[in-house]
């Protein structure tokens, strides 16, 4: 290992100060006369006496810090200063100010009122400011004073008005206006509306509140630090290295894998993923500041003249969550984790488990594929990507450190294959159900449920775990064998009856749904505006979690309740159109298919569906999806989601192939203009570009009809090539049902498009 030392510059280099007396000495000289001894003069070699020429420089003022001006004047300068501050602002607000002490009643006169305060009336003493400040005010002539309390007639009051004594008390603020004074009262009146509209309209205009977040305070969110030494570390995670190099008491403030958030003091672990090494980048990892490297192959410290240790480890991949988890002080093991697995249903699972958790009065975070919550509505940045191991330790660590209680999270198939959740101690798992998806990935459906299934297989301890499972899903047995068949079970289902969460009845519409749901510990009566029979199965889930867990039933109904959607999951949009509008993730077979069998259960007129295959995946399912949108749907538009580096016309053409079409009969119809039905009746077009696919359907709509874009739901991003441009079907579905709505405006009929089918056919 070679290091190399720079020289200190000359100019910093330490010079020896023969004038100066150290401290601790100067202090012990005794001191002989209060005034400084005068230097010797010189005297030459021939005895003369030579002055020194600084003997007729003037003597040297002392330092004036103050600038001429004194303590006591500087702080009367701010004072004044601070003054006019109070009076500019008072000035800049004054109609508000008084009209929000108009009414204040006087202070009490004599000498009670000018008593002082005992400060044991914290509230008292606000209002007996605020009356003097009025007072201060009317003194002024900026108020005018409140009327003297009139005399107690001294007639007691009769039987039946001792009866009314409320309803005068009621009316204690009405004065009555004589009829002499009735016209100079009236013109007084008038004048004092005119005032007091104006300083109304002041007011509402500096006081606008939104009225849906009031009293719904964003706590700061509170960044925790965390360091200790790689040697300590390495003990705390049980991380056995091969070889070891450089110094182990090295201070690590950070833990990363990707080069580039690597800053001063981290630790880079050399993960090795699908699509590249990360010890390839390890000189970008060391520029940017990492002090200590952890590989799983051997590195010549000569090319990392920064690092200063070094660990080799079989498998860096492995050994990263539990170094994570070490780094970040094992958070989940102080909260309770809900862990969500399942191929579709997580997100809005997650939401309402959330809910639910929240109205037991638990300060509840959450990790899922739509956003990162520390608590509450207390939003983190989240990237486009399911968080690493990394990631999921450094969230929990900051949501306990920020006074979250539980957690609710998605394990995904990915997460859950590569380990990304080994560290995580979580407590109820949850399954939702299993339809194809990820074979990209997963190659196999075994693979892909064996992935799904580690998240039972840790459900070990009777006392604190508990499983969900959906028993309508024909996977429901695998995932209750996983683990320890003492695991106490909560099952739930549509279908089956036998489950210990069912709907006892239900109703859809389009814009709520109601269900009757029957648990072991009562019947419960849900109103949620989460729109389709998809999601009674996700409220199923969250009342099967607040059961295992023993929530009060109403905490469980209020927390679902409050859940009025989910981004980009069945949401509604709404912008006063005749028709419905509905954006959803639906992005498998399964999904796709249960999402239009919930939306034809809404009594539509027609069902109008925009749908995308991404590039480089799964292209097994891409026929599927083609086939189940036009088997469901009245009119099909076949578009592009994230391309990527494949050609878009490719993936339509993998699509069409579902129907039995292929791009080139498609093309051959597009010359004359005329698509035909499909044998069932319905139509299908297709546009590479989304835009102007979702345009298209919108432009199609009409009253009665249901227009659903499905595919990518909160995605915020079209990726083509290499470029990631921003898009999001809500931003594009209004700004559809705008332009359509200015084409109508003008005059322009959209059913005469070129799509529609020639009055001649």
């Amino acid at each position: 290992m070679a290091f190399t030392f720079l020289s200190i510059p000359h100019f910093l280099s330490p010079q020896p100060h023969f004038l100066s007396l150290k401290p601790q000495f100067a202090a012990l000289r005794p001191s002989l006369s209060p005034r400084p001894l005068k230097p010797l003069h010189a005297i030459g070699p021939d005895g003369k006496y030579y002055p020194d020429p600084s003997d007729d420089d003037p003597p040297e003022a002392p330092e004036d810090s103050g600038h001429g001006v004194s303590k006591f004047q500087q702080i009367q300068r701010q004072a004044s200063r601070h003054q006019k501050l109070q009076e500019a602002d008072f000035k800049k607000h004054q109609n508000t100010m008084l009209s929000a002490i108009a009414d204040v009643e006087d202070p009490p006169e004599g000498p009670a009122g000018a008593e002082p305060s005992s400060g044991d009336d914290l509230f008292g003493d606000i209002d007996q400011a605020i009356a003097l400040k009025r007072q201060e005010f009317v003194k002024q002539g900026l108020l005018e004073p409140n009327p003297k309390a009139e005399e107690a007639a001294a007639e007691e009051l009769e039987a039946e008005e001792v009866v009314d004594l409320e309803e005068i008390d009621a009316l204690q603020g009405l004065r009555v206006v004589s009829e002499d004074s009735e016209e100079e009262g009236g013109a007084k009146l008038d004048s004092n509306v005119s005032d007091l509209d104006e300083q109304v309209s002041v007011s509402s205009s500096l006081f606008d509140m939104d009225f849906d977040n009031y009293g719904k305070t964003r706590a700061r969110i509170v960044e925790p630090k965390f360091k200790m030494s790689l040697a300590e570390l390495l003990d705390e995670s049980k991380v056995v290295p091969i070889s070891v190099y450089g110094d182990l008491e090295v201070e690590i403030t950070g833990i990363q894998h990707d080069s580039r958030v690597v800053s001063a003091g981290d630790l880079f672990v050399c993960c090795v993923g699908r699509n590249t090494d990360g010890h390839l980048y390890l000189s970008e990892a060391i520029k940017r500041g990492a002090v200590a490297v952890v590989a799983s192959k051997e590195i010549y410290m000569e090319e990392s003249l920064g690092c200063k240790a070094l660990v080799i480890v079989e498998d860096t991949n492995a050994d990263l969550p539990a170094l994570a988890a070490s780094f970040y002080r094992h958070p989940s093991k102080n909260m309770s984790v809900i862990g969500i697995t399942g191929t579709n249903g997580k997100t809005t699972s997650a939401y309402l488990i959330k809910g639910m958790y929240e109205a037991m009065g638990l300060r509840t975070g959450m990790l899922s594929t739509v956003a990162y919550y520390v608590h509450g509505d207390n939003k983190l940045d989240s990237p486009d990507t399911t968080p690493d191991a990394v990631m999921v330790q450094n969230m929990m660590a900051k949501m306990l450190h920020n006074g979250a209680e539980a957690v609710v999270m998605e394990a995904t198939s990915h997460a859950l294959a590569l380990s990304r959740c080994d560290e995580v101690d979580i407590d109820i798992a949850v399954f939702t159900n299993l339809t194809r998806d990820h074979l990209d990935f997963h190659v196999t459906e075994e693979e892909y449920r064996e992935a799904k299934g580690k998240l039972f297989s840790r459900m070990v301890d009777p006392e604190r775990h508990r499983k969900i499972v959906n028993i309508d899903d024909p996977n429901a047995p695998f995932f209750i064998s996983q683990g320890n068949l003492d695991v106490p079970v909560v099952t739930f289902a549509m279908e089956n009856k036998n489950a210990d969460v069912y709907p006892l009845k239900f109703e859809l519409s389009l814009f709520e749904t109601q269900v009757l749901v029957n648990t072991p510990n009562g019947i419960l009566e849900i109103s949620s505006g989460l729109l389709g029979r998809h999601n009674i199965y996700n409220i199923l889930a969250a009342v099967a979690v607040g059961i295992a867990v023993g929530a009060p039933l109403e905490d469980i109904v209020r927390g679902i309740e409050e859940v009025d959607a989910v981004p980009g999951r069945c949401e509604l949009i709404d912008e006063e159109q005749a028709f419905g509008v509905i954006v959803d993730y639906a992005h498998t077979p399964d999904a796709l298919s249960r999402l239009l069998d919930s939306v034809r259960e809404l009594g539509t007129r027609r069902i109008i569906t925009v749908i995308g295959c991404p590039g480089e995946s799964d292209r097994g399912k891409r026929p599927m999806m083609a086939k189940i949108a036009t088997d469901k749907s009245d009119v099909t538009i076949l578009t592009s989601d994230n391309p990527k580096n494949e050609d878009p016309l490719d993936i339509l053409d993998d699509m069409l192939s579902g129907i039995g079409w292929t791009m080139q009969e498609y093309l051959k119809h597009g010359e004359h203009d005329y698509y035909p039905p499909l044998p069932n009746g319905h139509r299908i077009f297709l546009h590479d570009i989304r835009r102007v696919a979702v345009r298209c359907a919108v432009a199609m709509g009409e009253e009665g009809d249901v227009v659903v874009v499905a595919g990518k739901g909160h995605e915020a991003y079209q990726i083509e090539g290499d470029k990631k441009e921003f898009f999001d079907d809500r931003e594009e579905c209004r700004e559809a049902l705008q332009y359509v709505d200015e084409l109508h405006q003008a005059g322009i009929d959209t059913s005469e498009f070129p799509w529609r089918l020639p009055e001649s056919h």
